[in-house]
């Protein structure tokens, strides 16, 4: 059986989100439009990265925000142990 662990973190600036990770997803949270690698990810809508078994996701993501409102994204990874 192979164990893994979920990490949860709340982002509310623009910066680079690093995966190194099996899956991730980007969940908007916030009220403003999240930007992903130039995808716009609207509030309360998210981004999915999965990963397929014996894989790790090493990209670094650029996340930005546009208009007005709350900037808050909800970052999980799903790392193996």
């Amino acid at each position: 059986m192979t164990q893994f662990f979920e990490y949860f973190q709340l982002v509310n600036s623009p910066q680079e989100i690093k995966s190194e990770c099996n899956s991730l997803t980007i969940v908007n949270t916030g009220t403003a439009t999240a930007i992903v690698e130039g995808l716009q990810i609207a509030p309360n809508a998210q981004y999915y990265s999965p990963g397929n078994e014996n894989e790790i996701n090493m990209t670094r993501y650029r996340l930005s925000f546009t208009g007005g409102g709350t900037e808050q994204v909800l970052v999980i990874r799903k790392i193996f142990k």
